[in-house]
């Protein structure tokens, strides 16, 4: 009996080393992480579930069992788009904090450099209502207006759309006649 308290079955039956315990979804399957061909899922599921159920009949049915779940959880998982994009997301960030190395090439922030102002080169205009600034490569601060700002100027006022006119227009002269034909409709009718 003391077998069964030492008895690891992802590395006896998965050959998932302890130190990669508990195992992500990929790892469980067998494949590499962040995986994103759907046959490949498919298939490594299909495999190490076949594999697990062998040892389904044995003193160890109950292990076997936890462990088909876990693989049909990771099946599940890493088919559906949207809880796959959660999960490799979660998998990145957890990837990152433990400094693994990850299967692809990740971009890092380019150095801080002189952002050329949108508005030219004459400064700042009087009504922009906000600024920003950024460290140019002497070290000099580039002041402008803030992003809000320049989105309030180019937002334009749906009063002064013309589309919304003839709309508004279109709508009065509809009211204006189904009040008409009830009117009459009732004068004569009624």
């Amino acid at each position: 009996m003391s077998d069964d308290v030492t008895f690891d079955p992802y590395r006896k039956w998965l050959g998932i080393p302890p130190e990669e315990q508990p195992p992500n979804y990929y790892r469980l399957l067998g494949i590499a992480p962040f995986e994103s061909d759907p046959d490949v899922i498919v298939n490594a599921a299909d495999r190490q579930m076949g594999h697990v159920r062998r040892f389904q009949a044995g003193r160890y049915a109950q292990v076997c069992q936890k462990i088909l779940n876990e693989l049909a959880a990771a099946r599940v998982c890493l088919l559906d788009p949207v809880r796959k994009r959660a999960y490799d997301q979660k998998l990145f960030f957890e990837f990152r904090a433990a400094g693994r190395e990850l299967p692809f090439p990740v971009a890092t922030p380019l150095a801080q450099r002189e952002i050329p102002p949108p508005w030219g080169s004459e400064g700042v205009p009087a009504t922009s209502g906000g600024s920003f600034s950024a460290v140019g490569e002497k070290g000099g601060a580039i002041a402008g207006p803030s992003v809000l700002s320049l989105y309030r100027r180019r937002r334009k006022s749906i009063w002064r759309d013309p589309t919304t006119a003839i709309l508004l227009t279109v709508l009065f002269l509809m009211v204006v006649v189904v009040a008409i034909l009830v009117i009459f409709r009732q004068h004569f009718l009624g």
